[in-house]
């Protein structure tokens, strides 16, 4: 039986403090997408991804309450984890701005079954998957996801292999170039 998340807003640090710990935790800058009920395409970008368990591949994904595309990925139940690469700052701005059409202008592909929108150009994987698992916590979602397929996207020329755009301290960072 799992135990509940207890209230703890009468303890809890100042959310200053506990925003500043975060920041000072870096992580890997993915977009995630998903196509609504109507088949449009939405996403939101997203630091807050994990790997949970490698047999059976699982991951999971925290989607705040308000993320307006958090009912296409409770409705469909499926999603492409999309992880940028070093060259992919101005795709995590895009797709963190609530103000602009994130598709419009933008390179992407319809993956060939399930139309889930694939960033290849601009990730150096794109992971789908099969959410499993809701658990409700606090004001977000913590969504566990079956790893249905892994593409491989674009690595940046010049650098060997694949890099990654990570978030840290409020800022972005490219690691992995040359």
């Amino acid at each position: 039986m799992a135990a509940a998340i207890p209230d703890r807003s009468v303890v809890s640090p100042p959310d200053s403090a506990f925003l500043d710990a975060m920041a000072a935790l870096a992580g890997g800058v993915c977009v995630i997408t998903a196509l609504t009920r109507e088949g449009s395409p939405v996403g939101f970008t997203s630091t807050a991804v994990m790997s949970v368990s490698r047999q059976p591949q699982l991951l999971a994904i925290g989607v705040g309450t308000g993320v307006r595309s958090l009912p296409a990925l409770l409705d469909g139940r499926r999603f492409a984890l999309n992880i940028l690469h070093s060259g992919g700052e101005h795709v995590s701005r895009r797709f963190a701005d609530r103000t602009v059409d994130r598709f419009a202008g933008l390179e992407w592909s319809a993956e060939e079954g399930s139309g889930l929108p694939m960033l290849l150009a601009h990730s150096s994987y794109t992971v789908l998957c099969s959410v499993v698992r809701d658990l409700r916590a606090g004001d977000h979602h913590l969504l566990v996801a079956a790893v249905d397929d892994v593409v491989t996207g674009t690595v940046v020329t010049g650098t060997g292999g694949p890099t990654a755009l990570v978030h840290h301290d409020r800022r972005y960072h490219a690691l992995g170039a040359a």
